[in-house]
């Protein structure tokens, strides 16, 4: 008796799958790997302050410095706005908000933001004012060029 390869001698219990596939696994892993996308994105905090800032051209600069924000605006009127992290105020009560800034953090710096428009004398003013409660660093940010060769907007070394 020759033996047959192709027969079995016990038949397979498992029969072919017919009708739509089950989409919830598939769905489940899609769902995680969004939230795992979602929560490593870098999420920078800027003041929520519309202003057009100048064109600058620097090295590279490190980002996540921004926690304590003066933004200098301009008014439609002719005149400037001052805001401290998003909180509008006049030149008296930003003293006090840089005095509460000396004493309470370990941080003693601030990042002035001003409007491209916006005079010298009140940028100066406000720089003064900040000098004046021991603040020394300060940083006055700026768009990045818009250049070929820039392909995310980070700040790049002049071209040479």
């Amino acid at each position: 008796m020759i033996k047959k390869y192709s027969q079995r001698k016990y038949a397979p219990r498992l029969k072919a799958f017919t009708g739509r596939p089950d989409c919830t696994p598939f769905l489940d892993v899609f769902f995680l790997l969004l939230i795992f996308l979602v929560l490593s994105m870098p999420f920078v905090q800027l003041s929520g302050v519309e202003v057009t800032l100048p064109q600058v051209n620097a090295g590279r600069m490190r980002a996540g410095l921004e926690r304590f924000i003066i933004t200098i605006a301009n008014t439609p009127e002719g005149g400037i706005q001052l805001y401290f992290n998003d909180k509008p105020l006049n030149m008296d009560d930003l003293a006090e908000e840089l005095s509460m800034v000396r004493s309470k953090s370990d941080m003693k710096m601030v990042i002035v933001r001003a409007d491209a428009n916006t005079s010298h004398a009140a940028v100066t003013e406000v720089m003064a004012i900040a000098a004046k409660f021991g603040l020394s660093t300060f940083l006055a940010t700026g768009q990045a060029e818009k250049s070929p060769t820039a392909s995310n907007g980070i700040f790049t070394a002049p071209a040479e």
